[in-house]
């Protein structure tokens, strides 16, 4: 029997690509040469591959001259159980291409004769009808499925973005400004995601290249920068009253699927059954995968094109214009389709002010011609009503859930100012200079009427040199608060030079439209760093304020000191900081305990290190001005008024600027 299966050949004009090529499926069954990070190797039943010929290793993102798995087949006896193995592939496909629009693994349950198409994307898994090999009817969808995919003519047909292959990418032109199209050179991998469902960001450091020269900067390999700690908390938006749960659900035959965890876009400590390493099934318990790594050597191969992009969004004063040479950040995002696009907004709003990055601009994603990269086409209609929609629902793991589809489409948007972790502070005076500029990036958003809502300690980024920003910090009409504000802030020469800026505004609102709607229970945030009342799952009515947003500080800054590797410098017994660092990541019962220690209980320099000795007063005289403020938030007014609002941002600023104010000792 042959160990592998041989599509017919189409006929073509051309030699056809390789991801269109799709010519042989082979027997597999052992272990891939890569994979997702900390997780076991995986060992897909069979390989779609471009290759006729069986190689001796497979990759997901190969080396040169390495082979890819195309598609990977799995085949079990029972769905759950294979849909939840191939989520696992459709990571490791989403990991070796990041900016591709779906991930198609192929099913096959032998117990019932039935065959699958899988699609992931990022609104979660869409599903082909069954399809029982034993009938003729079956077997012919099956046929016409392999040539639809038989027939790619380029990278956009098969969901790949034409535009951008991870080592360049063309950008658009803007013409407000008298901006080209422009190609720039991807140098650093700044942050990334390894979900499927969600927003899935990702976060270039780019160069503008020559377009003169087409130069094209070749590195090792596309691999994330190092961050210190353990592996990030997950973020949440959801409502107390319809908590979405973190186990596997529900998925559709033709609609959208709860699989992975829809909040999973920055990893999380407790993660998803989808996203725990499920190939545990069929590998040792002592192996690990090499770490998928994009080889741009390898993917310049494929040649970016220059795609009629279109501006979407672009500031209205200071247009920040880019020339060969320049350094600037690229954000990739999928978002969410069913509200307000925010995050082009805000940066639009409040590009170049104190605290906040330059903006150029955002665009939405084509990956060919005049068609936008989204997930629609493998979901229903969106004005089908809940009972209509029923009719798509693979009811696989909940039966009686049935959720609205997660419509999603790929933003793309470039700012210039880039930064490094707080956790690299060389001594406390930086970080609090830094944490310092950052309030006043989140209290400019105010001013606009935005309110961040996810402060982490990844979206809080210290300058490595004071960058000049294009508005000096100002309060038009201040009231008796702001000018207290005003007076603390030229004290300490806060004017036009930030050392931080506060980024990643996707879970920003705009109080404009905010408060004319009704939100029970609205939450928002990473969860390590979200207050002790949005955490807590006795306080439903809570809601997401200002003072939510400083406490987030004050954890963010707590974190930066604990995980500072100079806090264990000189240190002879390092197991406290170690024990707190655990705890900051861990449930909000353990890092209230650890906050409690930490800015109340008596250090010594050979315990504690003389970082966080330094440290200490600062982050005690801080949680005290917060938890006084937060017994004026209790009488606050119980009805959401814009004033309330503003009004506790005022006082949260300047509570906790007189704190800075004690503490500022600038070299």
């Amino acid at each position: 029997m042959s160990n592998h299966v041989l599509l017919p050949p189409i006929n073509m004009t051309k030699p056809e690509p390789c991801f269109s090529r799709i010519s042989s499926f082979f027997i597999w069954d052992k272990n891939m040469k890569d994979g997702i990070d900390e997780a076991h190797p995986v060992k897909p039943d069979l390989a779609g591959l471009c290759s006729d010929e069986m190689p001796k290793d497979l990759y997901w993102s190969p080396p040169v001259g390495g082979e890819q798995m195309k598609i990977p087949v799995e085949v079990k006896a029972s769905w759950p159980e294979l849909v939840i193995q191939a989520a696992t592939y459709s990571r490791c496909l989403f990991s070796a291409v990041p900016l591709r629009q779906y991930a198609l693994v192929l099913g096959y349950n032998h117990t019932e004769h039935i065959f699958r198409f899988l699609v992931f994307h990022r609104g979660g898994l869409t599903a082909s009808m069954p399809l029982d090999l034993d009938t003729e009817g079956c077997q012919k969808e099956v046929v016409h499925l392999f040539l639809s995919i038989l027939t790619r003519k380029d990278r956009g047909d098969a969901g790949l973005p034409k535009w951008c292959n991870e080592t360049q990418a063309y950008l658009p032109g803007h013409q407000g400004v008298g901006i080209e199209p422009f190609l720039i050179n991807i140098e650093r991998l700044l942050h990334r995601s390894t979900c499927v469902r969600g927003r899935a960001p990702r976060v270039f450091g780019i160069r503008v290249a020559d377009m003169d020269r087409k130069d094209l900067v070749l590195m090792d390999g596309l691999t994330p920068t190092n961050e210190t700690g353990p592996r990030r908390s997950r973020r949440l938006q959801v409502k107390q009253s319809s908590k979405l749960s973190s186990k596997v659900t529900g998925i559709s035959n033709l609609a959208n699927s709860n699989l992975l965890h829809p909040g999973s876009s920055k990893g999380t400590r407790t993660r998803s059954r989808a996203t725990q390493p499920s190939s545990t099934l069929n590998s040792l318990p002592d192996e690990k995968a090499v770490p998928i790594t994009i080889s741009q050597e390898s993917a310049a191969v494929d040649k970016v094109e220059h795609i009629p992009l279109i501006v979407g969004w672009a500031p209205s004063q200071y247009p920040l214009v880019l020339k060969p040479g320049d350094l600037a950040v690229m954000k990739s995002s999928w978002v969410p389709l069913s509200g307000t696009v925010i995050e082009p907004r805000v940066r639009r709003d409040c590009s170049g002010m104190f605290g906040l990055p330059k903006y150029l601009y955002s665009f939405w994603a084509y990956h060919t011609d005049r068609c936008s990269t989204t997930n629609h086409l493998f979901l229903p209609p969106s004005n089908l009503d809940t009972e209509a929609m029923n009719i798509y629902w693979w009811n696989l793991f909940h039966p009686k859930v049935v959720e609205r589809p997660d419509y999603r489409a790929l933003l793309e948007q470039v700012m210039q100012d880039a930064g490094i972790s707080l956790v690299s502070a060389p001594d406390l005076q930086s970080l609090i200079t830094a944490i310092t500029h950052a309030h006043i990036g989140y209290y400019n958003m105010i001013q606009h009427s935005y309110q961040h809502r996810d402060v982490s300690i990844w979206n809080v980024l210290m300058s490595t040199q004071p960058s000049e920003c294009e508005i000096t910090f100002h309060i038009s009409k201040p009231n008796a608060v702001q000018a207290e504000i005003l007076n603390i802030c030229k004290g300490l020469s806060i004017e036009n030079r930030n050392a931080a800026i506060l980024i990643d505004a996707d879970m920003a609102i705009d109080w404009k439209t905010y408060f004319s709607k009704a939100h029970v229970g609205t939450k928002s945030g990473t969860e390590a760093f979200m207050s002790r009342l949005l955490l807590d799952p006795n306080s439903p009515e809570h809601i997401h304020s200002p003072l939510d947003d400083y406490w987030s500080f004050f954890y963010v800054a707590q974190w930066a000191c604990v995980f500072n590797p100079l806090s264990l410098d000189s240190v002879q017994y390092p197991a406290a900081i170690l024990n707190w660092r655990e705890s900051l990541d861990g449930p909000r019962a353990q890092r209230e305990e650890a906050t409690a220690v930490i800015t109340k209980e008596p250090m010594t320099a050979n315990k504690h290190g003389g970082f966080l000795l330094k440290a200490q007063p600062f982050l005690e005289a801080w949680i005290d001005s917060l938890r006084s403020l937060g017994r004026e938030w209790v009488d606050a007014p119980e009805s959401l008024k814009h004033e309330v609002f503003s009004d506790f941002a005022d006082r949260g600023l300047l509570s906790f600027l007189q704190v800075a104010d004690k503490f500022w000792h600038p070299q």
